[in-house]
């Protein structure tokens, strides 16, 4: 029985051990299959993960690794050349002109994807090209990618310049004002060699920034500022600028005692100015303003007494200063019952010029004149003078149609005063008179 016993443990050894055996054995088996299946899901089975996604219709992404292509570095002398290329193929299509490709190789030359000096002539000469062709909005924007990506440029004094001028241009005023502004802080920190320049320009600036006030009907703020200008060392033809600009501010801050003083001063100063008779009328309004009534009829005759001049050039302006003075002045005259000065000034006018668009409107107000001061007889004579033109005067059949309306009025006036003078003579032989 012990034999037995002993016979069955070591059979339970036995197999003990071949169960042991077997088990490491299928143990490793497993483990290259699963390295195996692992190796092939890494490379290929990315794919039945991606067709499982896309039948659960979920998002998720393998973990495959992408390795990608370093990207390749851009020379940049080798991108200046390029920029450089563009940039001269477009000025020659602009120069020959054609706008369209031109503006296309200057978009070309920004389009390289590296920043280098040499873009900043591109858009110079971009915005430029915009300016020329009026398209004022592209204009200022390329001015203004020129001022925020080139910040240390020693063009940025010109750009705000520009782009005050633009903005002016384009109704802005008061951004425009912030640019001319610029302008004057940028000079601050421009270069020795730039010096010349850069006071040019703040200059331009300064009388850019009193214009722009006028222009907002700012006129108190324009006046300060031509004061300041004013206080500088101008060159003549500047402090000329100046004067006459603050004579025309103080006429429409209704400072009038302020602006006869400056006129006279004006006439005084530029005698041969060009400004003269525009000057002679405000000082001549001015009078008129402060009721005093004799200056503002001897200034009118003064400038209706016609002088030779050295600058013919300005003979037609000069003329229409003189006209509108005159018949400005004489008409408020008129208005106000002073017949007498509004008769002295029309007589001016008559003559002022012989030619009858400008002559006849003037004797028609010289008969009214008469009519209103009692003296039918001589506005008769006014009258007749429109019917029965001199030798040389227009005919009929040349007539325009203002001054067919105007004979037509004289005629319609002179049978009334004719009929009046019938009445009157047939009224004195009845004793009623």
């Amino acid at each position: 029985m012990g034999k037995c016993i002993i016979i069955f443990n070591t059979q339970i050894k036995i197999w003990r051990s071949f169960i042991v055996l077997a088990a490491i054995t299928f143990s490793f088996a497993w483990g290259v299959e699963d390295e195996e299946s692992g190796t092939t899901d890494s490379h290929g089975g990315g794919d039945s993960h991606s067709d499982d996604a896309e039948l659960d219709g979920s998002e998720e992404k393998d973990d495959r690794v992408l390795v990608l292509e370093p990207k390749r570095r851009i020379d940049p002398d080798e991108a200046a050349v390029d920029i450089l290329n563009y940039l001269n193929l477009g000025r020659s299509l602009w120069e020959g002109g054609d706008f369209v490709m031109a503006e296309k190789y200057f978009a070309s030359a920004l389009g390289i994807p590296i920043d280098v000096p040499e873009k900043e002539q591109v858009l110079f000469e971009m915005a430029e090209l915009y300016r020329s062709e009026n398209l004022l909005p592209k204009a200022a924007a390329i001015y203004e990618r020129l001022r925020d990506e080139f910040k240390e440029s020693r063009r940025l004094p010109s750009v705000f310049m520009e782009l005050g001028d633009l903005y002016r241009e384009m109704g802005g005023l008061q951004v425009a004002i912030s640019n001319y502004y610029m302008v004057l802080n940028s000079s601050l920190s421009i270069s020795i060699d730039q010096v010349e320049k850069a006071r040019d320009l703040s200059l331009r600036a300064k009388f850019k920034i009193a214009e722009t006030h006028a222009e907002l009907l700012e006129y108190s703020e324009s006046y300060r500022h031509y004061e300041l200008l004013e206080k500088l060392e101008l060159e003549p033809a500047d402090r000329m600028r100046v004067h006459y600009r603050m004579c025309n501010l103080l006429c429409e801050l209704g400072r009038y005692q302020s602006a006869v003083n400056k006129l006279k001063k004006f006439l005084d100063t530029y005698k041969l100015s060009a400004h003269s008779p525009e000057i002679r009328y405000l000082l001549a309004k001015s009078y008129e303003k402060l009721n005093r009534k004799p200056e503002a009829l001897r200034e009118v005759v003064h400038i209706l007494q016609r002088q030779s001049s050295p600058d013919t050039a300005h003979e037609e302006t000069a003329d229409y200063w003189r006209q509108r003075t005159g018949n400005e002045l004489a008409n408020e005259f008129y208005q106000k019952h002073d017949y007498r000065s509004a008769l002295t000034i029309y007589q001016s006018l008559a003559k002022y010029n012989s030619s009858p668009e400008w002559r006849w409107p003037a004797i028609y107000q010289i008969g009214l004149c008469f009519e209103r001061l009692g003296l039918p007889d001589k506005a008769i004579m006014a009258y007749q003078e429109i019917l029965t033109p001199e030798e040389g005067e227009e005919s009929d059949e040349s007539l325009s149609p203002g001054l067919e309306t105007l004979r037509e009025m004289a005629k319609w006036k002179l049978e009334h005063l004719n009929w009046e003078g019938d009445l009157v003579a047939r009224l004195k032989v009845l004793g009623t008179y």
